[in-house]
């Protein structure tokens, strides 16, 4: 008995893709290492801000007005933390928030000040070299197509996972 236990599981590990191997792992160690670079980069150029916070600086700059929640969500990440993180912009005077009423709801949106604005164009110049390896190794087609399957890949899995944000 004991050796069909084992030879059946030998079987099921035989014919399925092992976690190393497939895409989930790719993505997210992908993410990690992102991650990583960016924390290493920032700590190297002694930037006086996080890598974390300049990634949420940044996605402000392109989404005036943004609410807390609408970050959290695109995020992924709870919503005081995300407090925290536009507190500290806040104070540093690279955002303003203001008072907004939606749905019959009180939200704060943010915005980015022109303090805010320098110090993106800033950073950019300074992380365009790191983004240049990039740029040299997959050409934009090909960053293209790996962005249209990474969208695909996240809106099955929004459809699937529940958030609670």
């Amino acid at each position: 008995m004991q050796h069909v236990v084992i030879t059946t599981m030998k079987k099921l590990i035989k014919d399925r893709i092992h976690y190393t191997e497939g895409m989930f792992f790719q993505i997210r160690i992908t993410s990690r290492y992102l991650t990583l670079m960016g924390n290493q980069v920032f700590e190297k150029l002694n930037i006086n801000i996080s890598f974390e916070e300049y990634l949420i600086l940044d996605i402000i700059s392109y989404n005036e007005g943004i609410c807390h929640r609408d970050l959290a969500k695109m995020l992924l990440r709870d919503r005081s933390n995300i407090g925290k993180i536009v507190s500290s912009l806040e104070k540093q005077g690279l955002i303003t928030i203001k008072v907004d009423i939606r749905n019959n709801r009180m939200i704060k949106r943010i915005y980015i000040t022109e303090e805010g604005i320098k110090l993106c164009n800033e950073l950019y110049i300074k992380l365009a070299p790191y983004i240049k390896v990039f740029n040299e190794n997959i050409n934009k087609e090909e960053q293209n197509l790996i962005c249209n399957h990474l969208t695909k890949c996240r809106q099955l899995l929004e459809e699937i996972v529940k958030t609670g944000i």
